[in-house]
């Protein structure tokens, strides 16, 4: 392994694991010289742009928020990551997935080593920068799929998969959901409240009354105003407001209009 030192930081948001980090690698990776540690996306924010690390041991989940975050904020990714995270089956196929590094929580010292190895390899490699932003959007896209959601009924909480929602409905202060196996519920909050919930899913409001998921639109009709065939067939509105930026975004998920 290359001696040459290697500047790195530790971003976790549980104390213990960013000391065992810290002492496992002065114990067996010397070269690797840990300029500071963070346990919240503003502190790492600001130490990567005061240290210029090469290489950041990197916590998938810090708090309520995830470690894509904090990558976000970066126009250039110029240092390797090695992720950090908890035993979590979704997480581990995620990552090899995507072919990116990763560490389970306890760390194991070889697989510690061998990751530590690949991203010396790979420092300065300005080749595999492009790659980045995939890799990314792999990892939130696969994620996406494997969320769920409560859903308040009248009786308690629905637990079901984002991804089989199809559209939801305004119904005054309730909201209709409809999913893919047919099923209707209704839900006691409004479709503002989902709308919030929602948004990050590849789901958009395409009027004041309907909230679709992306990948269940079929067709943009064209004729009457506008309107959007789903998957079922059925037709849902789309506001004037609304069709540039539904348009843009359909384009972007290179499904056809």
């Amino acid at each position: 392994m290359n001696e040459k030192q290697i500047i790195s930081l530790i971003i976790d948001d549980e104390a213990n694991s960013r000391e065992n980090i810290s002492i496992l690698l002065s114990k067996y990776c010397p070269q690797v010289v840990v300029a500071g540690t963070a346990d919240n996306l503003d502190v790492a924010e600001e130490l990567i742009e005061k240290f210029k690390p090469q290489l950041v041991f990197l916590d998938i989940q810090l708090g309520a928020k995830t470690a894509f975050s904090l990558l976000e904020k970066f126009k250039i990714i110029n240092f390797e990551i090695i992720f950090i995270t908890a035993h979590d089956n979704y997480a581990v196929r995620a990552f090899n997935f995507a072919a990116v590094d990763y560490l389970l929580k306890p760390i194991d010292i070889d697989k510690l080593l061998k990751a530590v190895e690949n991203a010396s390899g790979k420092i300065g490699n300005k080749t595999i920068r492009h790659s980045m932003a995939e890799m990314m959007q792999q990892f939130k896209n696969f994620n996406n799929s494997q969320q769920k959601v409560g859903l308040a009924t009248s009786t308690g909480y629905e637990m079901v998969y984002i991804k089989e929602i199809m559209y939801c409905l305004a119904n005054g202060s309730y909201t209709d959901f409809f999913f893919q196996s047919g099923e209707k519920l209704t839900v006691s909050k409004n479709l503002k409240y989902y709308e919030n919930l929602l948004i990050g899913y590849n789901f958009l409001r395409s009027h004041n009354t309907a909230l679709v998921n992306l990948s269940f639109i079929k067709r943009i009709e064209r004729t009457d105003g506008g309107s959007l065939l789903m998957e079922n067939g059925t037709l849902l509105p789309v506001s004037k407001t609304k069709r540039k930026e539904l348009e843009d975004k359909i384009k972007d998920n290179k499904r056809l209009i």
